[in-house]
């Protein structure tokens, strides 16, 4: 399986720290990272994994999903400097990222639970980073939000191009281990599917065009899940938090990382 930090490790020094060497710089020392901002943890499991499989003493782990006020440290590790040297870089800018995820993640959970306590943000995962997929699911769940499709293999939805290789969706569509969601291309193919599949994803309806629309869909089809999908933001997610199911995103994997910096010592 492809592993994240080993990679990194490898681009980064892939034939040693020239820099500590030519300085002559050895003994033990430690290392902390520290935020310069508030923000919701994520990816300190597996950094303290990393940390120890390098023969590193972690000393002090924040939890993931857990908050760290300005100035908090986040991780702290004990060992040979040369080391410390070759991982920080790596380490500090896969931990602004994993936790920006979480940080934005979790602002907009936040801000749809206002509006709607039971809604359910929904983050769809094959639109992660490639090769870092399960990283920032694990960061999707730490800022309280569940993933959406981790591969083609898990769920079925039927999207506006598989549509164009069909007259019609099949008359009795079944699945005996999956929901069959459904990405309308239009209003005339929400309505006429309604009652045929489990979930119906809406995708880049304004919210005051949309809320009439589903209360007809729910008078079709009672059970359906309706969700909506397609530039949700900080900004509007309470547009459409009250009145729908679900809220599929993605920008959230696209966080501007954090401003955490990287201190090494002496000890």
């Amino acid at each position: 399986m492809f592993d994240s930090l080993t990679a990194g490790l490898n681009e980064d020094c892939p034939y040693g720290d020239i820099t500590t060497e030519l300085l002559g710089i050895s003994g033990l020392g430690k290392f902390r990272f520290i935020s310069r901002e508030d923000a919701i943890i994520s990816g300190t499991p597996r950094l303290k994994e990393f940390f120890e499989s390098k023969k590193l003493q972690v000393v002090d782990c924040k939890e993931a999903g857990t908050p760290v006020a300005k100035g908090g440290v986040i991780i702290e590790a004990h060992g040979e400097l040369t080391t410390l040297f070759k991982l920080w870089r790596i380490c500090q800018t896969y931990l602004t990222v994993m936790s920006a995820i979480a940080t934005q993640t979790h602002k907009l959970v936040s801000a749809a639970r206002e509006v709607n306590p039971d809604i359910q943000i929904v983050v769809a995962c094959r639109k992660a980073h490639l090769g870092m997929r399960l990283d920032e699911m694990r960061a999707i769940q730490d800022g309280g939000a569940i993933y959406h499709r981790n591969s083609l293999s898990d769920t079925i939805l039927i999207t506006q191009n598989h549509m164009r290789m069909l007259d019609s969706l099949p008359e009795k569509l079944y699945s005996m281990q999956h929901k069959i969601e459904f990405e309308p291309s239009n209003l005339e193919e929400a309505f006429r599917y309604a009652s045929c599949v489990d979930v119906m994803l809406l995708d880049h309806f304004e919210a005051e065009t949309l809320k009439p629309v589903v209360q007809e869909l729910r008078q079709m089809n009672p059970k359906l899940q309706i969700g909506v999908a397609g530039g949700i933001t900080l900004d509007t997610v309470k547009k459409f938090a009250g009145f729908v199911d679900l809220i599929v995103l993605s920008s959230v994997l696209y966080a501007y990382p954090l401003d955490f910096t990287c201190r090494i010592e002496r000890i």
